[in-house]
């Protein structure tokens, strides 16, 4: 018999590296919040510390999980709606890479050299994942866009240590498979049953790849603001507002560890926006972006607190059928 500490090892989800994606989110928004609005450099620093330290806590904890009880690995990577977020390890190398980047950036890049390839391994393996296996319908969410679109993640730190061409390659595959599964996403959503309680907050995971596919893009064209970047930017924004119109229904819902694909879009349409002021420094782009990073503050306060309280309940390294 197993027991409380290794069957909660073996419950552990590999669903809390969406924890390393909001805290650096939150991080790397605070430190453009820094660099344009002068808020305190230390908040900045404070998060990286806590990103940094459970980075390795939940990257260490999955590693040992993964020697001592592969059989549980093997079942999430061929789980077909937790499968997706395997890619999240290789997206959190990558959220560390840039939110190392304004404080060390020998350290940044080393994470990246990491990410980059491990991402791309991931795409390829999920798509031939999806390929060779059958799936219901029901089986999509938004969760899936996690180990294509991060591609466009890439290119963020990419453009200083790669070349231009690599960038535009993992932009480029990004954005195509964001079209190609949102229209997947959306014929779910109108045509089939509503998602489980359980995924509902996966749905904020939609304002994601448009906002990163702007910071992406910002980023290979050096700051450039064109037609098809702000095209991006308020895709993400209209369905940011198409949340807020249905939030109704998330705040009904009781707390599960899907709560965390609230915290990394916000981060990015967050980030988009301070982005969207230092290129045309107006007042809607500064007002605007205040009040994403007050709202993604305290998303993240929230679901942080409702994780811990969940953790000390036992009610997060549990075994899921």
């Amino acid at each position: 018999m197993e027991n409380k500490r290794e069957r909660s090892l073996r419950g552990f989800p590999v669903q809390l590296f969406a924890v390393i994606m909001g805290i650096s989110g939150l991080t790397i928004a605070y430190a453009k919040a820094f660099h344009y609005f002068g808020i305190p450099r230390f908040i900045y620093e404070a998060l990286l510390v806590i990103d940094t330290a459970l980075f390795f806590l939940i990257f260490t904890t999955y590693m040992i999980k993964w020697v001592k009880y592969p059989d549980a690995i093997k079942k999430e990577f061929n789980h077909p709606i937790k499968s997706s977020f395997a890619a999240a390890i290789s997206i959190s190398f990558l959220l560390i890479s840039i939110s190392f980047y304004d404080f060390a950036p020998t350290v940044a890049v080393s994470y990246w050299y990491i990410g980059a390839p491990l991402h791309l391994y991931f795409t390829y393996k999920t798509l031939k994942f999806w390929i060779f296996n059958e799936f219901q319908i029901n089986h999509i969410s938004p969760a899936w866009f996690i180990p294509i679109v991060g591609n466009v993640l890439v290119p963020v730190v990419g453009v200083d240590v790669m070349p231009e061409e690599l960038s535009i390659f993992y932009f480029a595959l990004g954005i195509f498979f964001w079209i190609v599964l949102f229209t997947i996403i959306v014929y779910r959503m109108i045509f089939h049953h509503p998602m489980p309680k359980r995924l509902l907050p996966t749905f904020f995971i939609l304002i994601a790849p448009p906002a990163v596919g702007f910071i992406s893009y910002f980023r290979i064209t050096f700051g450039s603001i064109d037609i098809f970047g702000l095209s991006l930017y308020f895709i993400a924004l209209f369905t940011f507002i198409l949340m807020l119109i249905m939030m109704n229904v998330f705040l009904k819902l009781e707390f599960f560890i899907s709560w965390w694909a609230y915290t990394f879009p916000m981060a990015a349409i967050t980030i988009a926006t301070m982005l969207l002021y230092m290129a045309y420094r107006n007042d809607i782009a500064y007002i605007s972006s205040i009040i994403f990073l007050i709202i993604t503050t305290i998303i993240v306060g929230i679901v942080a607190y409702k994780t811990i309280e969940a953790a000390l309940q036992g009610k997060i390294c549990v075994e899921e059928e």
